[in-house]
């Protein structure tokens, strides 16, 4: 009796072994590449500006199948797993270097270097052709503050998948978190930033191989 229970429990631990590696083996891994570039856009009392940093770092996980054949799947959440980042000080502003010195100093750079998203859901919309829609749901954390948004996702492929791109867009509030809109003390009140930026991103990234 004790001999077949113990066949049981080993026989159900080896096909839940294959079921779990049978999952990860539909996850393909992403990892960033050059090429990459995410833009601040913003206002102030006297024109528009914007920021833009050429480095974006992180990885992606996502399911084989909404890369290798997304018109056959199915609207709805997807797994995956994303976590993005830019270094503040890589952000160069088109005002000039003193600019940068204000906005760096305004996002607290010293104790906060990095804005990063964490991807919590991934929701698939549509694919036309080379393009794949998706609603992507997370948390921004900047300036040491951390805040849920959703925005949509595009993914552009390439015939070979080993590289692909995903192109967004959102606007957020600096005052959410915690910013003070710049504005420069030479200008003495003369010149006041908006508190809305918009963020529009280009993340390359690359199959990562096996064993690298």
């Amino acid at each position: 009796m004790k001999a077949q229970r113990f066949a049981s429990l080993f026989s159900a631990a080896v096909l839940l072994s294959l079921s779990a590696s049978a999952s990860a083996a539909t996850m393909v891994r992403y990892e960033s590449q050059p090429g990459s570039k995410m833009r601040m856009d913003g206002t102030s009392t006297i024109h528009d500006w914007h920021a833009e940093s050429q480095l974006i770092g992180g990885f992606l996980e996502l399911e084989a199948a909404l890369l290798e054949a997304p018109e056959k799947a199915k609207p709805g959440k997807v797994a995956a797993q994303a976590e993005t980042f830019v270094a503040v000080r890589s952000l160069k502003c088109s005002s000039g270097k003193a600019m940068d010195a204000v906005m760096q100093e305004a996002m607290k750079e010293k104790e906060n270097p990095r804005i990063v998203f964490k991807l919590v859901e991934l929701t698939f919309k549509e694919a036309k052709g080379a393009q794949v829609q998706f609603e992507a749901k997370g948390t921004l954390s900047v300036s040491g503050v951390t805040k849920e948004i959703t925005f949509p996702v595009t993914l552009v492929r390439r015939v070979d998948q080993s590289r692909v791109t995903f192109n967004g867009t959102t606007t957020v509030k600096m005052t959410d978190f915690k910013i003070t809109p710049p504005a420069p003390t030479a200008a003495v009140g003369l010149i006041k930033t908006g508190d809305e930026v918009k963020l529009t991103f280009e993340w390359v990234v690359g199959k990562k191989e096996a064993g690298k």
